[in-house]
C-alpha cells in the first residue's frame, strides 16, 4: 500500500540532508558532506520504497532492496505498470546509491588498518566529496523524475523543493 505522506517526509528529510551536505563541502567539511550525502540517499530511496508500499525493517542499503524486490522481478515491474522511462529513474537511483552506500561508516569513523585509523579527513578531500555529493544530486534528480511521471498533486510541493535544490 502506497504511504504518500511518509514518502513525503522521507524526501523532506532528505532534502534537509542535502542542505547540509552541500554547506559542509562549502565550509571544507569533506567528511561530513560525504556522511550527509550519503544520509540523503538512503532517505531518498526509503521514499520510493515507501511509496511502493515496500516497508524493511532498518537498513542503510536501500538501493539492495530497490534492485533486489523491483528492479530484478519482471512480475513485479508488470504488476506495478512501471514504464521504461521509470524503469530507468530507478536503475539511476539504484546505481548511484549503490556507489554511495559502498562508503558505509568511512565519513564517521575513518578506515582501521593493522597498525592506525586512517582518519576520515585523510580519505575525503574536496574532489571526492564533490563525486560523492554529484552521485546523491543525480539519485535526488532521478527521484524528482520518477515522481513527476505520476502526476500525484499531492508530492507537487515537495517535487518543487527538489526542483529548487537541484538549481542552487
Amino acid at each position: 500500500m502506497k504511504n504518500i505522506q511518509k514518502t513525503k517526509d522521507w524526501i523532506e528529510m532528505a532534502l534537509d540532508d542535502m542542505e547540509n551536505a552541500v554547506a559542509d563541502l562549502n565550509a571544507g567539511r569533506y567528511p561530513s558532506c560525504v556522511f550527509h550525502a550519503q544520509q540523503c540517499t538512503e532517505k531518498l530511496l526509503k521514499s520510493i520504497l515507501y511509496f511502493f508500499g515496500i516497508v524493511h525493517g532498518k537498513t542503510h542499503f536501500p538501493s539492495d532492496i530497490l534492485a533486489g524486490e523491483i528492479l530484478s522481478n519482471p512480475e513485479t515491474t508488470r504488476d506495478l505498470s512501471l514504464s521504461k522511462e521509470q524503469i530507468g529513474f530507478l536503475l539511476a537511483m539504484a546505481d548511484n546509491a549503490a556507489s554511495i552506500e559502498k562508503q558505509r561508516s568511512m565519513p564517521r569513523y575513518g578506515w582501521e588498518t593493522k597498525d592506525r585509523i586512517i582518519k576520515p579527513s585523510e580519505i575525503y578531500d574536496e574532489e571526492k566529496a564533490r563525486e560523492i555529493l554529484g552521485w546523491s544530486q543525480t539519485v535526488m534528480a532521478a527521484v524528482q523524475g520518477f515522481f513527476s511521471t505520476l502526476d500525484k498533486e499531492e508530492l507537487n510541493d515537495v517535487l518543487e523543493r527538489i526542483r529548487r535544490c537541484l538549481k542552487s
